[in-house]
């Protein structure tokens, strides 16, 4: 009876390739995400260049270097998209059958006897595939330095999603405009999803860029402090283990190993220890979502909190992140470049570091 049905099933079981158009934004570019669940960050890449420079067995997410095959970086709207596509494409072959078998069932009945037997289908709703839009506000654009590959993100971005090269010492300058844009922005975004949305998601979309501001300076300056320590004539003899620029006070002391100062030399007591306060509640939104332990405690000595509060970030605080960050990174700057012009300011020796960060 349901002859067609069968036969249709079992192709699609087999496989079949299925159409799907993914919207591009205005300058070509294609909406991207880390797979990587501990980033999961947003970016786009040109289409052009994800097709022409982009490798299907290894892509680097721009912001944590994550590597995964090409078929990886689907954002959640595309998944969404791409699984609506697919089973709109399924009920339109099973609708299709049915519609077939139904027919021809019917066809075969006897007419004018004394019992009468006849199928009939009806299709339920459609099921429409919306393809996600792509979001250009607050938007950062890049070209690798090596292999010229075009794509951006919503904020910071280290690494070029073709080749992984760190660009991080020649971006750190657009991130922190970026982030300051954002703070300033921060009046119209609330007034726009306001309107749309209302005001409690307003109030969050707000709170959400705001924590992302500083998570990203905070990885911006990281990320820029590793590739401006590696410029230095004399570190191949100081050993640094992975990750150890996320601790302010271990990254202090290989570039004290290095040059003879470390970051308290740099800047003053108090914006040392202000930016050691950012560092840690970075830590938190990275590994806790924002939710305040001991460690913090501890470590911070922010008084402000207690356990199992969950961190409020305020407009000021990212600016002068913004201000810390950018002035330490000057004085970094200047002191590579004094270190490349003459002998270090201190004999380096290898230094082991702990892996608590």
């Amino acid at each position: 009876m349901f002859d067609k049905l069968i036969r249709d099933l079992k192709r699609l079981e087999r496989g079949t390739q299925v159409p799907i158009q993914i919207r591009l934004d205005e300058d070509g570019q294609i909406d991207r995400r880390c797979p990587s669940e501990v980033c999961q960050s947003d970016f786009k890449v040109v289409l052009e260049d994800w097709k022409a420079k982009v490798r299907d067995e290894a892509v680097y997410c721009p912001i944590c270097r994550h590597e995964s095959k090409g078929t990886n970086w689907n954002t959640a709207a595309q998944q969404d998209y791409i699984s609506r596509a697919a089973r709109s494409h399924i009920q339109k072959v099973i609708q299709g059958a049915l519609r077939e078998d139904s027919s021809r069932f019917n066809s075969r009945q006897p007419r004018g006897g004394l019992i009468s037997l006849s199928l009939s289908y009806r299709p339920g709703s459609s099921i429409i595939a919306v393809p996600p839009e792509a979001a250009d506000r607050l938007r950062q654009h890049f070209v690798c330095e090596v292999c010229a590959c075009r794509y951006s993100s919503l904020g910071a971005a280290f690494f070029c999603p073709a080749c992984g090269h760190n660009s991080a010492s020649t971006t750190f300058e657009k991130a922190v405009e970026a982030v300051r844009a954002s703070v300033v922005a921060l009046d119209a975004i609330r007034q726009m999803v306001s309107a749309d949305a209302g005001e409690d998601a307003a109030t969050d979309t707000c709170r959400q860029i705001l924590e992302s501001g500083l998570v990203r300076l905070v990885a911006s300056f990281q990320r820029f402090a590793e590739a401006t320590f590696h410029r230095l004539p004399n570190t191949a003899s100081i050993k640094v283990r992975e990750n150890l620029f996320q601790n302010l006070s271990e990254s202090s002391t290989v570039w004290r190993s290095a040059t003879g100062k470390g970051y308290e030399d740099l800047l003053n007591a108090s914006d040392f220890a202000t930016l050691g306060v950012f560092f840690q509640q970075r830590h938190l939104f990275a590994h806790r979502e924002g939710l305040v332990d001991q460690k913090y405690v501890e470590k911070s000595q922010d008084q402000t909190y207690k356990v199992g509060q969950k961190l409020i970030i305020k407009e000021t605080a990212v600016i002068h992140l913004a201000e810390l960050v950018e002035r330490l990174a000057t004085e970094l700057r200047a002191l590579v470049s004094t270190c490349s012009r003459s002998s270090p300011a201190a004999n380096s020796h290898p230094v082991q570091t702990s892996r608590e960060t």
